[in-house]
C-alpha cells in the first residue's frame, strides 16, 4: 500500500525554500555560507532547490549563519523538515532504474491531492493495465528494456493511491491515444475497458478530446498539473510541524531532453486545462467513444 504521508521530496523542498528564504533576508551571500559549511556555492543551491538532503546537525550552523536563535520554534521546524527528508520514500527501491528528476516527481506526486493530466498520445501511466504498460516499452532502447519489469512494478505500485481513492485525478486525453493500438488489439481492448472501470472511481473522471473538434490549446504537449492539501495528518508518528502548510502548485512535463517542473506560471496552465475540459467531450459521451472504440477493435 502506497501511503502519501510525509514525502520526502515535498519536505526537502520546503525545508530549501525556508533556508533559501532566511539567506536572502539576512544577506548572506550564497559564497559565505559556502565557505561557513566547506562545500561549493552550487551544493548550498541544490540544498535550497531540495535536490540535496540537508542533515539535522547542519540546521545549527545555518541558525547561526541567518541569526536564527538556536531556541525559536523554527529550529525546531526546520530540524524537523530535515529529518524527514532524509528518509527514503517507498519509489527508493526502484531508484537505480529512474532518473533523479522523475524520482523527484513520483514524491511530488506521492504528496498531492490532486492532478490535472493532459494526454495526448498515450494512454497515462496511473490508468495503464500491466499488459499495456509492457507493449510501451516494445520500441525502447536496450538500456530501458533491462529495467523494464522494475519500471512496470514502480507504475503498478503508484497507481495504488488512485484504487484507494486517496488521489483525485481528473485526466483529458486526446482520441489519438485511444485509438492508437498499442500491443495488438486484445491488449488494447483491454485498456479500454480498464479506463471504463476506473472511470466509475468517484475520483477518476475521464474526458476525450475529439479528432473532430480541430486545433485545441495545449497541443503542443503533455503535461500534468499537481495540487497538494495541508500537509497535516494527526495520525502521522511524524506529523508535520505546520498542518497548515500546502505546498504551491507544480507543473511537470516529461520531455525527451529533460524533464521541467513549472512553479511560477502555473496558473497558464491552469487555464489551458479548463479550455481542454471545454474542448473534449462529456466524460459521459467520452465513456460512449471508448466503448465504440471497443467494438471496433472486435
Amino acid at each position: 500500500m502506497v501511503s502519501s504521508s510525509g514525502s520526502p521530496t515535498v519536505r526537502r523542498r520546503r525545508l530549501g525554500a525556508q533556508l533559501r528564504e532566511l539567506r536572502q533576508n539576512s544577506h548572506t551571500s550564497v559564497e559565505q555560507v559556502a565557505q561557513a559549511f566547506d562545500v561549493t556555492p552550487s551544493t548550498i543551491y541544490r540544498m535550497e532547490l531540495g535536490r540535496v538532503k540537508v542533515k539535522t546537525r547542519d540546521i545549527d550552523l545555518f541558525a547561526k549563519l541567518y541569526g536564527v536563535d538556536h531556541d525559536s520554534g523554527l529550529v525546531k521546524e526546520l530540524t524537523g523538515l530535515a529529518r524527514d527528508g532524509s528518509k527514503r520514500g517507498w519509489w527508493a527501491k526502484y531508484a537505480d532504474t529512474i532518473s533523479p528528476p522523475y524520482a523527484t516527481y513520483i514524491g511530488l506526486e506521492a504528496e498531492a491531492t490532486r492532478l490535472s493530466i493532459y494526454d495526448g498520445l498515450i494512454i497515462n501511466g496511473l490508468l495503464q493495465t500491466r499488459e499495456y504498460a509492457q507493449s510501451t516499452f516494445d520500441f525502447v532502447d536496450e538500456n530501458a528494456k533491462a529495467n523494464m519489469e522494475k519500471r512496470i512494478e514502480l507504475r503498478m505500485e503508484r497507481q495504488g493511491r488512485v484504487r484507494q481513492r486517496e488521489l483525485q485525478m481528473w485526466n483529458v486525453i486526446d482520441e489519438a491515444a485511444i485509438r492508437r493500438v498499442i500491443g495488438g488489439a486484445p491488449v488494447m481492448r483491454q485498456q479500454l475497458r480498464h479506463l471504463l472501470e476506473v472511470a466509475d472511481l468517484p475520483n477518476v473522471q475521464i474526458q476525450v478530446l475529439p479528432f473532430a473538434g480541430g486545433a485545441y490549446p495545449g497541443m503542443l504537449g503533455s503535461f500534468t498539473f499537481m495540487e497538494f492539501g495541508p500537509g497535516g495528518d494527526p495520525k502521522d508518528p511524524d506529523p508535520e510541524p505546520d498542518p497548515t502548510y500546502r505546498h504551491p502548485d507544480v507543473v511537470y512535463i516529461e520531455g525527451h531532453t529533460g524533464d521541467v517542473y513549472e512553479e511560477e506560471h502555473t496558473d497558464r496552465f491552469k487555464t489551458v486545462f479548463e479550455n481542454l475540459r471545454v474542448a473534449a467531450l462529456s466524460p459521459t459521451m467520452s465513456l460512449e467513444l471508448i466503448r465504440k472504440e471497443i467494438d471496433r477493435l472486435g
